[in-house]
């Protein structure tokens, strides 16, 4: 973190929520990167949520974060971005998603 500031000092987060569909795992597991502990997740759908088919989202970002990082901080930081990807390159595989109407209330 330290030389990630270094380089780009600016709003550089400290804590990342991610929230991820995954195959395997059931919906509301919590994870942790394998690579850092600022990052961590929650699975929002598991392996029995269909495909090719549009899904609606609605979450509390303050709830995730104290979710995730409650046992580090009370306060919540303030929300620097929002990013939206897909990633499979530990599985070898590909995914295609498709994103639409997101609004921040």
């Amino acid at each position: 973190m330290r030389v990630l500031r270094i380089a780009c000092p600016k709003d550089t987060p400290a804590a990342n929520v991610c929230d991820v569909w995954d195959t395997r795992l059931a919906p509301g597991t919590v994870a942790r990167s394998p690579f850092t502990s600022r990052i961590r997740y929650i699975v929002l759908r598991g392996p029995e949520a269909g495909l090719k088919a549009w899904r609606a989202e609605r979450r509390d970002l303050h709830a995730d974060f104290l979710h995730l990082f409650g046992d580090e901080s009370k306060v919540v930081p303030p929300l620097v971005a929002v990013a939206i990807g897909g990633d499979a390159d530990n599985t070898q595989d590909r995914s295609l998603g498709y994103v639409d109407d997101l609004v921040l209330r």
